[in-house]
């Protein structure tokens, strides 16, 4: 199975259509808040909303994908495909970092902020957001102490203009894009999930 977790505030609209090719695909939405305080208590709360095993897959785009990593180390995953994200907390934009703490007044502007221009028929998804949710994931993000050292295979695709999370060294896919490449490049992201499924090395020799 493969899972796939949205951005901050988002849901599974931020991965469209043609993430569908991928088998036995399914994008979630952020379960209903219960009080978690950091990104391991949420990743608890996944596993188990979404009925992610060992041996699943799991995308994770923006804070999806720091998510997706405490996950990898409750759950002994296949695969782990971070798409615009992180793997400590340090990635994040400076500029971000010191306007965080502005997220407990107006979470909204926030994501607005992190986001980035939102195109305007994904602008629908943060209708429902939960202000507590937001508010204690904006903490948990600058509060974790990122993915350390971890045996499963790793996949970085992440869009070169980004800056909310500047590309990092290592990358597997950089793509012509934002923050929001599982949205704009999903094809392009799709196209390198199906072929790396499977593999623990990166893709030079098809092209990527």
């Amino acid at each position: 199975m493969i899972h796939a977790l949205p951005g901050l505030g988002a849901n599974h609209r931020m991965f469209p259509a043609e993430w569908s090719a991928l088998p036995e695909f399914q994008a979630h939405d952020w379960g209903h808040y219960a009080g978690e305080k950091s990104l391991a208590q949420a990743a608890r709360s996944m596993i188990g909303t979404c009925g992610i095993h060992d041996g699943d897959v799991v995308v994770g785009a923006s804070l999806g994908g720091m998510v997706a990593c405490e996950i990898s180390k409750q759950v002994k995953l296949k695969q782990l495909y971070l798409v615009g994200s992180a793997v400590k907390k340090e990635e994040i934009s400076r500029f971000l970092s010191f306007l965080h703490p502005l997220a407990q007044y107006a979470p909204i502007d926030w994501i607005k902020i992190s986001a980035g221009k939102i195109p305007s028929d994904m602008a629908q998804m943060f209708a429902g957001i939960e202000a507590a949710s937001v508010r204690s994931m904006c903490e948990a993000i600058f509060d974790w102490e990122g993915l350390g050292e971890s045996r499963i295979p790793l996949f970085r695709i992440h869009g070169r203009g980004d800056l909310v999370i500047p590309p990092p060294e290592k990358v597997d896919l950089l793509l012509d894009g934002g923050h929001l490449i599982s949205v704009t490049h999903a094809r392009e992201c799709v196209a390198f999930i199906r072929l790396s499924i499977g593999s623990s090395r990166r893709l030079e020799d098809a092209g990527f």
